[in-house]
């Protein structure tokens, strides 16, 4: 199967972003003189822009609008291209710094597909000495995620003191603002460790006493009690008034707790309540009756895989919603010390919590109706999140004139719904859209106009959904999302929906040892059970980066339901990995 992975950022700003920078793509003339250091910095350019600023490109210049051009074509999702053009790069390379720099593009492209250890192979051949500065803050910011990400995965502690190191060298090469927030990084990569391993550690290095300073301040930092840590910080500050994590507690005594202003006054952002060693979480699942084997049981097994596989010590509680009134499980909670509450998955159970404020961080596996407190966030596992999916993506993709065509179920208009608010929101007029009905949507679909029309996307059930992509001209991009697709082989008329885009949840549409395991425990699960499965598992690993997301926007946590970031009023953004659905390759 061909695989082209989008990231893709639900909000209406975002799509009507990229509708924006598509249409003024070609209006203005890029200029022909690039400097590497121009090479390393952020992206502000469309797609289109730096094809055009490589042709124009004068003999000083190519080999930097190579790299920026290489840079754009990874974060658009387009491997192959990037691939090829790094590769003629170092075939025409001629200094050692050159080769070292396209190392660096090289290991972007392996850490956005996820390949880490490729990723650090590459980056561990970079001699840091000579790279210019713009490219050593790139080279140290990459070098930190990556092997940050690696002792994540398999918690080689190795890894997590080269994140660290990379990112106490990446802290001297920002400016003030930025700094504090690098720093603010390197503390949370050293909360990693227990704070016994801090407190080893800590005196260990203190012949370094910046060094020794870092893992002090981890320390004290990972304490739960606030004016403990007032103390605490008070004395960390006489013993190193000059250390660079003094910037923290600066900003941090600047703000007015009170003050309107203070999320904007604050360079770190808003602190959120993070999962931390040994706290109690209570997980709210219908554990009996008619709901246990569809959404309970998928969901404990999703927390228990995720507490496995991090190996952390967590007390986890699980409480039968079926059997436990919400009001009752609440009151327990609130005396038992419980830090955070996973769960409900059922909407009238989400409600019920919200309406008992229990006061405490919560992670909701369904939509709420009502505004959600702070520290509470949720997973949308809905339809109507699918056509927001879709709507972006073919924003991004640069089509203009969508037509939705749908069937007549809930689901399928509730995708419409999302689908055109989303729409509508960004490109100020609704799109196009044809009911199909049931009876014979195929028929239908050829009755549904189509003149200007640049992509459809289809909301309809899984064995309706390839007829309909038949009857449509192959030529026309179509695209479908979860509902519309059961995996592969689970249909004979798969073949039908080959050339569509199809937008789903990593998990859905990948194979892993976990996925195999979690098929043997539940053999007959469907795609929704999955579904909840792998939102459970991600509302762990959520919870214990909540900060991490919130102090990098930009940043993603690559989860099985896809890659999380923090969005607006709670919701747990979820960008589906996005494929070309094609014929299964014969060896």
């Amino acid at each position: 199967m061909k695989v082209t992975v989008f990231k893709t950022k639900l909000c209406a700003a975002a799509v009507a972003a990229a509708m924006l920078l598509s249409s003024c793509a070609m209006q203005g003339t890029p200029h022909s003189s690039v400097t590497t250091n121009q090479a390393f910095a952020p992206l502000s350019g469309t797609l289109e822009q730096y094809q055009a600023q490589v042709a124009g490109a004068d003999s000083d210049s190519v080999f930097p609008a190579s790299l920026l051009l290489a840079r754009a074509y990874i974060v658009s999702g387009k491997y192959a291209e990037a691939t090829s053009l790094l590769q003629n790069l170092r075939q025409q390379a001629i200094t050692p710094l050159e080769l070292d720099e396209i190392s660096i593009i090289e290991a972007l492209s392996c850490y956005q597909q996820g390949q880490m250890l490729q990723a650090q192979q590459l980056l561990a051949k970079v001699n840091t000495m000579t790279l210019p500065p713009q490219a050593a803050s790139y080279y140290y910011q990459l070098h930190s995620n990556t092997t940050l990400k690696l002792y994540q995965s398999g918690g080689d502690k190795r890894y997590l003191r080269q994140a660290f190191a990379s990112k106490r060298a990446l802290i001297s090469t920002l400016g003030a603002q930025d700094q504090r927030i690098a720093l603010r990084q390197s503390i949370d990569i050293l909360k990693e460790l227990t704070p016994s391993e801090l407190s080893a550690v800590s005196t260990r290095v203190n012949e370094d006493p910046e060094l020794a300073g870092y893992f002090e301040f981890a320390l004290i930092d990972s304490s739960a009690n606030q004016s403990l840590k007032d103390k605490l910080f008070a004395s960390w500050q006489e013993k190193y008034p000059s250390h660079p994590l003094n910037q923290l507690l600066t900003t941090a005594s600047a703000a007015a707790p009170d003050s309107a202003s203070g999320a904007a006054a604050n360079p770190l952002g808003k602190q959120y309540a993070q999962l931390q060693e040994g706290d109690k979480i209570a997980v709210l699942l219908p554990l009996s009756g008619r709901f246990a084997a569809s959404v309970g049981e998928p969901a404990r097994l999703g927390i228990i895989a995720a507490l496995k596989d991090r190996n952390m010590r967590l007390n986890a509680v699980f409480y039968d919603t079926n059997r436990l009134g919400m009001e009752q499980i609440v009151s327990r909670l609130q005396a038992d010390g419980t830090a955070y509450i996973i769960g409900p998955v059922l909407k009238p159970e989400v409600e019920a919590l919200l309406n008992a404020k229990p006061g405490i961080p919560a992670i909701l596996l369904n939509t709420p109706e009502q505004p959600l407190p702070d520290h509470t966030w949720y997973f949308n596992l809905g339809p109507d999140y699918e056509g927001q999916t879709a709507a972006s993506k073919m924003a991004l993709d640069g089509k203009r004139s969508p037509l939705v065509m749908y069937a007549d179920n809930q689901k399928a208009r509730r995708a419409l719904h999302g689908f055109t608010s989303t729409w509508q929101q960004a490109a100020g007029q609704a799109p196009a859209s044809c009911a199909l009905g049931n009876a014979d949507p195929a028929a239908a679909a050829k009755n549904c106009n189509l003149n200007g029309v640049d992509a459809v996307y289809i909301a309809a059930t899984a064995q309706q959904a390839p007829l309909i992509k038949s009857a449509l001209p192959a030529a026309l991009t179509t695209y479908i999302t979860d509902q519309s697709y059961n995996g592969v082989n689970s249909s004979p008329n798969e073949a039908l929906l080959i050339g569509a885009q199809l937008g789903d949840m990593p998990w859905l549409i990948t194979d892993s040892t976990l996925k195999d395991e979690f098929m043997r425990n539940l053999q007959k699960a469907n795609p929704q059970v999955q579904r909840i499965f792998a939102a459970a598992y991600d509302s762990i690993q959520f919870a214990l980066n909540v900060n991490n997301l919130a102090q990098n926007p930009a940043d993603v946590l690559h989860g099985l339901s896809g890659d999380l970031q923090l969005g607006a009023d709670g919701l747990i953004e979820s960008a589906p990995l996005w494929i070309t659905i094609a014929f299964p390759r014969v060896d």
